[in-house]
This record gives C-alpha cells, sequence and structure tokens, in this order.
C-alpha cells in the first residue's frame, strides 16, 4: 500500500467521509423528489375535489350560493398551491399567500367539522380527506426549500 494520493485503491482526494456525503446527497436527493411528488398529488387531488365540488351543489337547495362559494374558494387555494409548487421561490409573496390561504380553509374545515358533529362528519370522508389534505399543503409550504 502506498500513502494516501498516491494512486492508493481510493484514488487521489477521495476520502471515506467524501463518499459518504456524496451518498448523503443523493438520499436527501431522492426523498426531496418523493416530497415534491407528494406534493404534487395532494394539490392535484385538492384541486379536482374543488372542481367535483363545484360542480355538484345541489340546485334546489336556497343556500346553494355560499356553498359553492367554499367550493371556488378550496378550487382558488388549491390553484394557489399548484403556483408554489410550479414556480418555487420564482413569486414573491407565492409562499406567504398560500399558507395565508391553506390555514384559512384547514380553520374552515375544521369549524365545518365541529359544526356537523363528529357522527355527520365521519358520513362524509370528502370532508376529512379534504382537512387531511389542506393540512398537508400547509406543512409543504412551510417548508424551507418550497
Amino acid at each position: 500500500m502506498r500513502a494516501p494520493g498516491h494512486g492508493d485503491l481510493r484514488g487521489k482526494n477521495k476520502s471515506l467521509t467524501t463518499l459518504r456525503r456524496a451518498q448523503g446527497r443523493l438520499r436527501r436527493q431522492g426523498h426531496t423528489e418523493a416530497m415534491k411528488l407528494f406534493d404534487r398529488l395532494c394539490a392535484g387531488t385538492l384541486f379536482i375535489l374543488a372542481i367535483v365540488d363545484c360542480l355538484l351543489v345541489p340546485k334546489t337547495y336556497t343556500g346553494r350560493i355560499w356553498i359553492f362559494g367554499t367550493g371556488l374558494a378550496l378550487l382558488f387555494t388549491a390553484m394557489l398551491n399548484v403556483l408554489r409548487i410550479r414556480n418555487g421561490r420564482g413569486v414573491r409573496g407565492l409562499k406567504l399567500f398560500c399558507i395565508t390561504a391553506n390555514v384559512t380553509m384547514l380553520v374552515f374545515v375544521i369549524a365545518l367539522m365541529a359544526s356537523i358533529g363528529k357522527s355527520r362528519a365521519l358520513q362524509h370522508p370528502q370532508t376529512t380527506l379534504v382537512g387531511a389534505l389542506l393540512l398537508a399543503e400547509t406543512a409543504f409550504s412551510l417548508r424551507r426549500n418550497s
């Protein structure tokens, strides 16, 4: 064996710590890509659910404008999340708008679930699903590197 840096088995300037750092970076990149994919999936699902919610407003209900307005607010929140994913840090203030919209809609969904009661909330699983998606999107918006 020769002294390090003179044609040894690992090559010049390739210590074990350098290799470990590179492996750690690759692992983090894979983790980051999976998180981005999950973020896109949550935002897309929220977008689709908002459109379906707007389309399924009962025509005979007298307060249908309020249900439609809630669906539109959810749709705008989903669109803000899609913009955040596509533009990242490129648009100034977008992250703050996403956090505000997500938290506002999450509080609305929690208030809705509390007002209709546990048994009715469990009869309508889409409410819980929307709440979980909004919670996930809030967490993604709060991430440092989003």
